[in-house]
């Protein structure tokens, strides 16, 4: 009996996302084939025709990159897997509609956004029931980005020790935040999307974006404060 194409890329991709969630960095199946030096854009031309080889092609550049966002979000590595896979799945079978007017990874990242959004709504988190949703975006908070880079080469190794602690406390506190403010500092901070683009993504107002973002960065320096004071009283 020949299996469905759509069954054998699940396969695939089931394969792939599992060797990277474990920390296996194995070269993909394709990697050196014709495939592996077509751009983005000719590779999702080729899926749209059906091309599973294609779409493979397509999962293994941008599959890591998906599942550390995705684990980011969800801070579960079963759910991160089960977001991506269904992000991928959904665009395979949706490849057809992407028109290039945008990058691949801006594309596939919108369903996988929904997807996680849609997990958050399944399981009622997407509510943050002690804070206030929508605090005005001009509540004197700062617009600027959380800067969370720590590498420098030339710097002193003592402070390089130091910025990457302060970096991992920094993801230790996002993960403390409510889904909805987390996921909106997520896709600002570490995905470097404008306000237009998250409020396209999650379908809100580029209002409530910036006053989800100010609050979570009142939140997190909140969180930071109480870790130093710990730290230094404790």
């Amino acid at each position: 009996m020949e299996v469905p194409e759509s069954t054998l890329f699940a396969r695939f991709a089931s394969r792939r996302l599992r060797d990277l969630l474990h920390g296996r960095q194995e070269v993909g199946l394709l990697a050196g084939s014709e495939w592996a030096y077509m751009s983005d854009g000719d590779l999702a031309r080729r899926a749209a025709l059906g091309s599973q080889d294609a779409y493979s092609e397509l999962v293994r550049r941008h599959s890591k990159r998906l599942l550390d966002l995705a684990w980011r979000m969800t801070g579960s590595e079963e759910s991160a897997w089960d977001a991506v896979q269904e992000a991928l799945l959904a665009g395979w079978r949706g490849v057809g509609s992407f028109r290039g007017e945008a990058e691949f990874y801006s594309w596939i990242r919108r369903i996988l956004v929904n997807a996680i959004m849609g997990q958050f709504r399944k399981e009622g988190r997407n509510k943050a029931a002690t804070v206030s949703l929508d605090m005005p975006a001009s509540s004197g908070e700062s617009s600027e980005p959380l800067h969370l880079q720590v590498e420098d080469e030339g710097s002193d190794p003592q402070d390089v020790v130091g910025r990457i602690e302060t970096a991992q406390e920094i993801r230790k506190a996002v993960a403390r935040l409510p889904d909805i403010y987390r996921t909106v500092f997520l896709l600002r901070e570490t995905e470097l999307m404008s306000y237009s683009q998250i409020a396209g993504v999650l379908g809100i107002a580029e209002g409530t974006v910036k006053s989800r973002l100010n609050m979570a960065r009142r939140m997190l320096r909140e969180i930071l404060g109480e870790e130093v004071k710990a730290a230094r009283f404790g």
